[in-house]
C-alpha cells in the first residue's frame, strides 16, 4: 500500500514545477500558483484518507497535466527540453594539449 500523502506530493510537485515553469517564462512571481498548489494539497489530505488510490491516481493526472500545459509559450517538458538541448549543443572548450619533454 502506498503512503497516504502520496496524491499530496504529486500536487505539490505538480504546483512548483507551473510556478517555476511561470517564472522563468515571464521572470514574474505569480502568487496564484503557490495559493492554489496549496489549497489542492490541504484538499487532497481527507481524499487521501477516503481513497488512497484514487488520490495517487488524481494526483498522477495533476502532474501530468502541469508538465504538458503550456504557459506563456511552453510547457514544463518543452522547458526541460530546451535546457538539455542547450547543454548538448554548446560548443566544448577545446583542452590545450599536454607537452611532453624531449
Amino acid at each position: 500500500m502506498a503512503n497516504l500523502n502520496t496524491g499530496t506530493y504529486l500536487v505539490l510537485t505538480a504546483g512548483t514545477m507551473t510556478f517555476v515553469n511561470e517564472w522563468y517564462q515571464t521572470r514574474q512571481v505569480n502568487w496564484r500558483v503557490p495559493i492554489a498548489t496549496m489549497l489542492a494539497a490541504a484538499l487532497m489530505e481527507p481524499f487521501a484518507k477516503v481513497a488512497p488510490n484514487g488520490s495517487i491516481a488524481l494526483g498522477i493526472m495533476v502532474l501530468i497535466a502541469a508538465a504538458s500545459t503550456k504557459f506563456n509559450g511552453k510547457s514544463a517538458i518543452g522547458t526541460l527540453a530546451e535546457w538539455g538541448n542547450q547543454a548538448t549543443t554548446q560548443p566544448r572548450s577545446k583542452a590545450t594539449p599536454i607537452r611532453r619533454a624531449a
